[in-house]
């Protein structure tokens, strides 16, 4: 499975900071939102590749490629895009 970690804390609202970031940056939509007690994963498509933004209490924030039977090489070039943005990205 192919990810990028985000943040090592599992901050909620730094979570939505980081949604909110998304959908403004890369003009993401939203496809699912499950919402558990210590995790989250909200699922979303860019690039035609589908990819969920999750948080666990115990690993932080991440987003993974959703579907493994994508083009891999497309999900790491869509990942590394994205890992690159929040690199430099402040709250």
């Amino acid at each position: 499975m192919f990810s990028a970690a985000l943040l090592r804390d599992s901050d909620r609202s730094v979570f939505q900071l980081i949604a909110d970031e998304l959908t403004e940056e890369f003009d993401i939509q939203w496809k699912a939102k499950l919402d558990g007690f210590d995790q989250k994963y909200w699922d979303f498509e860019y690039k035609g590749i589908m990819l969920s933004l999750h948080l666990e209490d115990f690993l932080g924030i991440s987003i993974f490629v959703k579907k493994p039977d994508m083009n891999m090489k497309n999900a790491k070039k869509t990942l590394e895009e994205i890992g690159e943005h929040f690199k430099t990205w402040n709250p």
